[in-house]
């Protein structure tokens, strides 16, 4: 039996929740190791970066080979599709705080993706876990999403009342989003939030329908604010959207936005962009926030589904532009 670490993302992206939910780990290029070298039996420890530490997620046995899943490939934002199945053993939960696992810290973990370990702590701590945490259930890995064409969003649109001249101008505004995103993502290093707020998603909401003077840029702390009628003082937002930049993950706007929550709580619509990607909130009555349960429609403007593309409550394009539209 070998030992191997695999990473749950980096930076502003966590995949772990998504390898416990369906009982998997992927990765975004496959290699030897990960696709032959690793047996079934074999014990995988699942890490993701926390502070200057490494922190172990969970632990568990590799149950399957080696498969490509087309469900994948747009996980916040990236193609992770090459899959491994596994049977995850997680912390158990803190007697202290129970809506929290205790955190396991370890330095001994490697830089990498997906590789070996050899170190003697790590596999230590691997081994009681697995002795002595809890099994997690995973779901069924659902099929893919269908892709859409662009037509197909245009009868979309019309078909939720917006005019086909309007829905032409909707589908124009995508197609410069893409262009320009496209050019960002070679030589837009240095691209701040202010710029993909002006020039990705601002454009959008325009040809939805949002005019200028019910779209509010950095008012009361937010960054985009969208209103019922010409925005006036005391006026509270029908919509508020929180931008991040194009290398980030949109689960990380989640903090931000349930701040707006707490903040606005007539406001039942809440977005996360990066201005090709957007995830849509809907409260849809009057009851508190939970935004993992209100997480209502996914877009990505380089890649049009007709739902979320592994989660299948979760809408499309189609859905998140009705949604978006100006009531």
């Amino acid at each position: 039996m070998n030992f191997w670490q695999v990473s749950a993302g980096q930076g502003t992206r966590n995949y772990s929740d998504i390898f416990l939910k369906f009982g998997i780990m992927l990765i975004g290029r496959s290699s030897a190791s990960f696709s032959k070298g690793a047996k079934v039996g074999d014990v995988v420890i699942l890490k993701r970066p926390h502070h200057k530490a490494w922190r172990i997620v969970a632990a568990g046995h590799i149950t399957g080979e080696y498969e490509q899943l087309e469900q994948f490939e747009d996980v916040e934002g990236w193609n992770i599709q090459h899959c491994r199945k596994v049977e995850w053993v997680c912390p158990p939960m803190d007697e202290e705080q129970p809506a929290r696992r205790k955190a396991i810290d370890m330095k001994g973990l490697a830089m990498g993706t997906f590789i070996r370990v050899n170190q003697k702590d790590p596999i230590d701590r691997a081994m009681q876990l697995l002795g002595e945490g809890e099994k997690q259930e995973s779901e069924e890995i659902p099929p893919p999403a269908n892709r859409i064409s662009d037509e197909y969003l245009v009868e979309s649109l019309i078909a939720n009342w917006l005019r086909p001249a309007d829905a032409e101008t909707v589908i124009q505004a995508i197609r410069h989003v893409r262009r320009l995103a496209s050019w960002y993502a070679r030589y837009g290093r240095e691209l701040s939030e202010h710029e993909i707020r002006t020039f990705l998603i601002v454009p959008v909401l325009l040809a939805l329908g949002w005019s200028e003077q019910k779209i509010k840029i950095e008012w009361n702390y937010t960054d985009i604010s969208l209103f019922h009628e010409v925005f006036k003082k005391g006026a509270e937002p029908d919509v508020i959207l929180e931008s991040k930049r194009l290398s980030a993950g949109l689960g990380y706007a989640e903090r931000q936005l349930k701040r707006y929550a707490d903040e606005h709580p007539s406001c039942h619509i809440l977005v996360a962009s990066n201005g090709t990607r957007y995830q849509l909130y809907d409260k849809k009555d009057d009851c508190k926030w939970n935004l993992k349960k209100h997480l209502d429609a996914y877009l990505n403007l380089l890649n049009l589904k007709d739902r979320h593309p592994y989660l299948t409550n979760v809408g499309g394009a189609p859905d998140l532009f009705k949604s978006l539209m100006p009531r």
